[in-house]
């Protein structure tokens, strides 16, 4: 019986298992046109047509440009989620989303949600549009949100492999701020999103654990205009002892209770402000030795294939 789920939920996952966007407000699908045949070398590409996936990590970069009044990095790649500008600009009778959240959830691989649908079933019901979505090699964090936050694969960010430089290139947290907006990043220590995107006129919130990164991201939100968490419980529980393990399990649930208690958060924080957030991931996970241990960064499913959530709540009326 703990496995049951609502036809809701069930009718949600199917229609991510095809590879649809889901409309998450009311769970139908659209067939999004799959890449073409022809080669092409960039990387973000190859991965699309690879994988079957209309849709990659890069474009959250752009969409929430678009959807915020901002103009995406001179160097993105990918266009906006027409669909998701769209529907939020109608929502917003054509304004701009003033305040931004984006939670990283590190591992959330679209794998999690086939093996734990019921778990995902609260946090899909409160997000208008789910985007499948497909990264780049090396399936590894820093070369994941490099893309993700640059809108451009390893050939235009420079990060190809596990490492953690200074990102050069242009990126969504340079174009928010030349808008004269203000931008925290807050994660435990020595994260990537912290760490590669040093260097700029961003509040950086550096702390001993994902849970107290968490705990002050609620704590100083009416201070920013775009708030990023980095949360990494989960891979690093997933990484120790497997997938499928307890201390994996109990590391992505509480994951998934911070992205609850976050968006209510934003939902009291920004009452007066048109708002947008997006939960976010980098890659997903697989089991080696036995499942004792897990991993990630290989070219296969598991590890490429993820959703990613937004939501958008328009202005309360002044009373």
């Amino acid at each position: 019986m703990g496995n049951r789920i609502s036809r809701r939920a069930f009718m949600a996952q199917t229609a991510l298992s095809a590879g649809l966007t889901v409309f998450a407000s009311q769970y139908s699908g659209f067939d999004a046109p799959i890449y073409g045949a022809e080669d092409v070398p960039i990387e973000i590409e190859r991965m699309k047509k690879k994988y079957g996936i209309a849709h990659s990590i890069a474009e959250l970069t752009p969409t929430v440009c678009a959807a915020s009044g901002v103009r995406a990095p001179k160097t993105c790649q990918v266009d906006k989620i027409e669909l998701v500008v769209n529907r939020l600009n109608e929502a917003f009778e054509g304004k701009p989303a003033q305040k931004v959240f984006i939670y990283c959830g590190d591992c959330f691989g679209d794998v999690l949600l086939q093996k734990h649908p019921e778990e995902f079933e609260k946090c899909i019901a409160e997000s208008d549009v789910v985007v499948k979505s497909v990264n780049v090699m090396k399936t590894v964090t820093p070369v994941c949100f490099a893309t993700i936050f640059c809108g451009a694969g390893p050939e235009v960010h420079g990060i190809k492999v596990y490492e953690k430089p200074q990102v050069q290139a242009e990126t969504l947290f340079d174009v928010f701020l030349e808008a004269g907006k203000k931008v925290a990043i807050l994660s435990a220590k020595g994260n990537s999103v912290i760490t590669i995107f040093r260097g700029r006129k961003i509040d950086y919130y550096p702390f001993p654990t994902d849970k107290e990164a968490y705990e002050k991201s609620l704590e100083v939100l009416n201070d920013y205009d775009l708030v990023v968490v980095h949360d990494c419980e989960h891979d690093t529980e997933m990484h120790k002892h497997g997938l499928d393990s307890p201390e994996a399990a109990a590391a992505r649930r509480a994951v998934l209770d911070r992205w609850q208690a976050t968006m209510a958060a934003t939902d009291k924080a920004w009452s007066g402000y048109n708002r947008l957030y997006v939960f976010v991931t980098d890659h997903g996970s697989h089991n080696i030795d036995g499942g004792a241990k897990g991993s990630h960064g290989d070219d296969i499913a598991d590890d490429a294939i993820v959703n990613h959530f937004y939501r958008w709540r328009k202005a309360d009326a002044a009373e």
